[in-house]
């Protein structure tokens, strides 16, 4: 259990997160109050998918993670900046520019954040 985390804490991520899935929404919850690591692929991917054209949905549907994010997905840098700031917000953790722009397949983001939240 995270006490840093409150009640607080999570309206705000609820509301930072109201456009993913309800799924999404809950294990990002989880996550903050756990910190289980376990949970991070699952709100990664459902954070991308909230940002992802509908018809390109189904590619995140069991993703290999050679999944190359901006062209597999048709995202561009914006919507790539938004992404990271609501995997920030979610994850409670900050990503570096420099860091981020070494993340191009969906394993490398899952790993990267897998490690980020172990540190």
């Amino acid at each position: 259990m995270n006490p840093q985390f409150t009640s607080e804490d999570e309206a705000a991520l609820r509301e930072t997160l109201k456009r993913c899935s309800p799924s999404t929404i809950e294990k990002a919850v989880e996550f903050r109050k756990t910190g289980n690591p376990e949970l991070v692929g699952d709100v990664v991917i459902g954070i991308i998918e909230r940002f992802v054209e509908p018809d390109k949905r189904d590619l995140l549907k069991n993703p290999p993670d050679s999944l190359v994010i901006i062209e597999d997905l048709s995202l561009d840098s914006l919507t790539m900046v938004e992404i990271v700031l609501a995997v920030e917000d979610a994850i409670g953790t900050t990503i570096a520019e420099d860091e981020v722009q070494k993340l191009k397949t969906l394993g490398d983001i899952k790993n990267f954040i897998r490690e980020k939240v172990s540190q």
